[in-house]
């Protein structure tokens, strides 16, 4: 029997939470043999207690659901009327309910006009490229980076992930740091600042090598390190290797004998997903270089997958919890936030939904699966050490939406939740030669 939910909470329901309740609500409907557009003529089924603004969420929701089931089953001119409906009842700048709805219904009609052939004014190949973000999170002002920081889960993972790497590396003198996105490089001022912490005497050098198609972008990088370094009297260097990750190799690292090497990658990995080869060629290069560890950060989802309808579910119910924190976190004034759902998060969703093949560049798997792909290369996954953990504890609490985001140990790895859905995961690999 569904669970009946008092007004008083049912006003507080996350995005999440009322994207199953449709869920519930379509999937008890056909259970008694009912076609599932008829739904939209219907009364929800039981009464819930929900609030009145709440029970339009859950039909709005309804709608988009049994859109995008008229679709999978090719019932085309069933999907276009109700997604029609869609996007007149939602807001591209509504509550997170309508705004889910709305950026859903707008790319599953591309789809259909892809699919038929009607002209649709579709993005450019690069608009959905997962490299052609790298200028933007590069940028120490960029909207998505300050957008980024004011999340809790971020906050986690890049703080509990340098953390990581220094546990590994603090006890050496030469220290060679990879990273495959280094985005602004503050995360590197952190470790730099731990290294020197306490009276330690700094490293006899330390070296970064960043990984990435914008070389301008990366050599600003570059001098803002170099002048931190020089601040804290560390030796230094660094590095730039301009390549897409699908090209890379062993030797475009320089490195030398008698460093050890950490290997930092920050929600990397997906970008490889369309290209099975060049991602499994990836790992084997970093295994060729023999890191002391590597820290590797992903999203929590799995919208890798050739069958769309569960695609869309999958992408559907992460996106709702990702707008529900944007709405928790971020004032809805905020300059930066309508750039980061409105322009990014709006063409991953349109990528993820319209296209198929090599196309769909926007692609996740969840943590079980790179356990899979390490364990075939024989590597080995590692503890976080409790000082990582006691960091990832500390922020999580300390957050602004203390409460709402949670840490839950997967295995040794460590899975980041915003109201209970799972939003990242962070794990640390050992290689053994």
């Amino acid at each position: 029997m569904p669970c009946h939910i008092s007004d008083d909470h049912s006003m507080v329901l996350s995005t999440t939470t009322i994207m199953k309740i449709a869920k519930e609500q379509l999937k008890l409907y056909t259970s008694q043999n009912h076609d599932a557009y008829s739904i939209i003529f219907s009364p929800l089924i039981a009464d819930l207690g929900l609030s009145p603004q709440v029970t339009e969420e859950v039909e709005l929701v309804l709608l988009l659901l049994v859109s995008a089931e008229m679709l999978a089953n090719r019932q085309l001119d069933c999907a276009r009327k109700l997604l029609n409906l869609c996007i007149n009842f939602s807001l591209s700048a509504g509550n997170p309910v309508q705004r889910v709805v709305y950026y859903f219904a707008e790319s599953l009609q591309k789809r259909i006009n892809k699919g038929t052939g009607i002209p649709t004014i579709a993005a450019k190949i690069d608009a959905v490229n997962p490299n052609i973000m790298e200028d933007v999170l590069m940028d120490p002002r960029t909207d998505v980076i300050e957008t980024e920081q004011m999340l809790p889960f971020r906050k986690v993972t890049q703080f509990t992930g340098i953390q990581s790497i220094l546990d590994s590396v603090k006890s050496f003198k030469r220290i060679h740091l990879i990273d495959f996105g280094i985005k602004t490089g503050s995360q590197w001022t952190i470790l730099m600042q731990a290294l020197v912490g306490n009276g330690e005497c700094p490293p006899e050098h330390l070296k970064i090598t960043a990984v990435g198609t914008s070389l301008i972008r990366m050599q600003e990088v570059g001098k803002r390190l170099t002048s931190f370094a020089d601040t804290l009297h560390i030796p230094f260097s660094f590095k730039t290797v301009v390549s897409d990750l699908r090209h890379i190799n062993k030797d475009l690292f320089e490195s030398k004998v008698g460093e050890v090497v950490a290997i930092y990658s920050d929600s990397r990995l997906w970008t490889l997903l369309a290209w099975p080869n060049h991602l499994q060629s990836l790992i084997q290069v970093c295994k060729s270089l023999d890191p002391c560890v590597m820290v590797v950060t992903e999203i929590e989802a799995n919208t890798n997958t050739p069958i769309f309808i569960d695609r869309f579910n999958e992408a559907l119910f992460y996106y709702s919890a990702i707008f529900d924190s944007l709405e928790t976190c971020i004032g809805w004034n905020h300059q930066y936030r309508a750039v980061a759902q409105g322009v990014y998060i709006r063409r991953i969703i349109e990528n993820v939904i319209t296209s198929e093949g090599e196309e769909m560049v926007h692609r996740h798997e969840k943590l079980r699966s790179w356990r899979t792909l390490f364990k075939n290369f024989g590597i080995e996954e590692a503890e976080l050490s409790h000082s990582s953990l006691y960091q990832a504890k500390l922020l999580a609490e300390n957050s602004t939406c203390h409460g709402l985001c949670s840490l839950e140990m997967d295995g040794k790895s460590l899975i980041i939740k915003w109201k209970g859905t799972p939003i990242k995961s962070l794990s640390a690999w050992k290689f053994h030669q």
